[in-house]
């Protein structure tokens, strides 16, 4: 910021007293944000800590509550009522007194945390199978509502990572029960799952920041398959299952339902879609044709991933957005090592090989910032 006031100082836009309190008023707003920061890490390590430390006491040590004769119940009664002391301590002084509100916002999402350990608690307790997908879900549903009410983005972010775990684990316990293996079609299940998420008209326009959560979260298992795709493919999967039809089914319905409640249907949105609807229908070909030509899935992955990348470039260049173009530049990296590097060291001489993709990286990464600096005029860090 203080280049861009010398700058306007230099061209005569603004005069020296004015912008020296500028720079002064800028300097300020920056220490001011990393003194927010520094806070916000406070306090969330802290929230962790605490929380750690109330169930390992609650949990391990019962000697401590010999004294009050202590029982099962006893225990999940005190982690409860903590869990709802941390939860009420900090509505108040949140959204009730407002005289600490990033402290409050910590204490809820502590709660969060604790309402976990309650019910694993339980589990531990009552010898319930706690530790497996259901504990995950049923956690993941228990303090989703209160991300959505409190619009608390830490909130909906530990809500993504339970769901997460809770999709892994289950199909593990598939693993295990019925013989199932760990396939390409989890994580694009589920990646594919969270981007649409990100899609439903009602959350874009009222929940934006958890709309580009659940986008970024859930590009990052489908560009890993389809790279996984572009090297290699089995022959053969025992896929043919309800545990793999029926979600793909769902996320078709999911989509179309999403496309016909879209009132504004942007360029943007039109593509997403489209991408989403073109990733479904290469799985629902490899589930239902075995015999599908491999070079084919080989090159719809290639396909699908150029398309992913182009449109990130072309939408973060028109709307002046840097962190969009970050993220494509970093994929488009991954995407051309990986691709290089299939191909080119079994077919090159191993110092053309470094040579050649050394200055091929070193021209591109000359090429995109040339472009950078020619197109971007601001610095937007959001993805929107």
């Amino acid at each position: 910021m203080e280049k861009t006031i010398n700058k306007w100082l230099e061209k005569g836009l603004i005069d020296k007293e004015t912008a020296l309190r500028l720079i002064n008023e800028a300097k300020e707003e920056a220490e001011g944000l990393q003194k927010i920061h520094s806070l916000i890490a406070l306090y969330v390590v802290g929230a962790v800590l605490l929380g750690l430390g109330v169930i390992s006491f609650i949990a391990a040590n019962d000697w401590i509550l010999e004294f009050l004769k202590s029982s099962d119940f006893l225990k999940i009664l005190l982690l409860s009522g903590t869990t709802i002391g941390s939860f009420y301590g900090g509505y108040k002084l949140a959204y009730e007194n407002k005289n600490y509100p990033r402290l409050g916002r910590t204490l809820i999402f502590l709660s969060t945390i604790l309402i976990g350990a309650t019910y694993a608690l339980v589990g531990q307790i009552y010898h319930l199978n706690a530790n497996n997908s259901f504990l995950m879900f049923l956690w993941t549903a228990s303090i989703l509502p209160l991300a959505y009410i409190f619009k608390d983005k830490a909130i909906n972010i530990l809500s993504i990572i339970l769901f997460i775990f809770g999709v892994i684990f289950y199909y593990m316990e598939l693993s295990f029960d019925k013989g199932y293996t760990w396939t390409i079609f989890i994580p694009v299940i589920l990646g594919t799952f969270l981007y649409s998420l990100g899609n439903i008209p009602s959350i874009q326009k009222n929940y934006n920041n958890f709309s580009l959560s659940y986008k970024l979260v859930g590009l990052a298992p489908i560009f890993t398959t389809l790279i996984i795709l572009i090297c290699s493919f089995k022959d053969s999967y025992e896929l043919l299952s309800l545990n793999y039809i029926l979600p793909i089914m769902f996320l078709f319905a999911l989509n179309f339902a999403i496309v016909y409640l879209k009132e504004d249907k942007d360029l943007l949105f039109n593509l997403e879609e489209g991408f989403i609807f073109a990733l479904l229908t290469l799985l629902v070909l490899i589930l239902t044709l075995p015999v599908i030509s491999i070079p084919l899935i080989m090159l719809t992955s290639h396909l699908l991933i150029i398309f992913v990348i182009s449109t990130g470039f072309y939408f973060g260049y028109k709307f002046e957005n840097v962190g969009l173009i970050n993220s494509c530049t970093w994929f488009l990296i991954i995407y051309l090592t990986t691709t290089y590097c299939r191909f080119g060291w079994n077919f090159m001489d191993k110092t053309l090989f470094f040579i050649l993709g050394g200055a091929c990286l070193l021209g591109l990464g000359s090429f995109l910032e040339r472009k950078k600096k020619e197109t971007l005029k601001g610095s937007k860090w959001t993805w929107k």
